[in-house]
């Protein structure tokens, strides 16, 4: 899997109802939400919603906007807040990992399911906790910090949302800190700046395994640190 960089702070999911099955309705049925839950994480809404059939994502909430893009069925997007407009209850959505921002008509949007099997609500403050220093757990992971230097030992602090949403902050050996941000279990960018060189961030996962890299920096982050256990 890759994942590409993105902007974190725009960065931002109801149980799915099992025993619904019971009486024949649909897995898709059950996980969709009813207008009145379509709300902001900041309102109790969930932080991330998946598409329940191809959508359109329009410039404005309604019918008559242009399209910007279209997402196939199963597409994650961020929550950033809904509204009622011309009868029906539209989300201003951005893809998860950075994108266009429109809007797509919340009849079309169920809460997504991180890969731990949750569906993760209200806001997701990893990012402030970590920049606070209050961390979840220490410990220290594979890290190297220029290209072809052997893979030494860095300390981190990691502050978890659940359901996969965490920011790891990796300090390296000069002092510096880089702080990666985690979505759903997906590692999807890191806080570079001008004075590094804006690093390209790019990330695989191999089993349990992260393998980051912000330029020519690279770390090895082990999937317990981002979800516990």
């Amino acid at each position: 899997m890759f994942y590409s960089s993105c902007n974190p702070r725009r960065v931002a999911t109801c149980p799915l109802l099992g025993l619904l099955l019971a009486f024949g309705i649909s897995a898709v049925a059950a996980a969709k939400p009813p207008v009145s839950e379509a709300v902001a994480p900041e309102q109790g809404g969930p932080r991330n919603w998946t598409t329940a059939r191809a959508v359109q994502l329009l410039e404005q909430p309604s019918v008559k906007a242009r399209t910007v893009a279209r997402y196939p069925a199963g597409t994650i997007l961020d929550n950033l807040g809904c509204q009622r407009a011309a009868g029906r209850s539209w989300c201003d959505v951005q893809p998860l990992g950075g994108g266009s921002r429109g809007y797509v008509s919340a009849e079309f949007l169920k809460p997504a399911v991180s890969p731990d099997g949750s569906v993760k609500t209200g806001p997701d403050d990893s990012a402030l906790r970590a920049g606070q220093g209050r961390f979840d757990a220490n410990g220290q992971v594979p890290c190297a910090q220029h290209k072809g230097q052997p893979t030494g030992q860095c300390s981190f602090g990691v502050a978890r949302a659940g359901g996969g949403y965490a920011t790891v902050v990796v300090t390296k050996p000069d002092g510096r800190t880089r702080a990666i941000f985690f979505r759903m279990g997906r590692a999807i960018g890191a806080d570079t700046s001008q004075a590094d060189g804006y690093g390209a961030f790019k990330a695989t996962k191999e089993s349990d395994l992260y393998h980051i890299r912000v330029g020519d920096e690279r770390y090895e982050i082990p999937e317990a640190v981002v979800f516990g256990g």
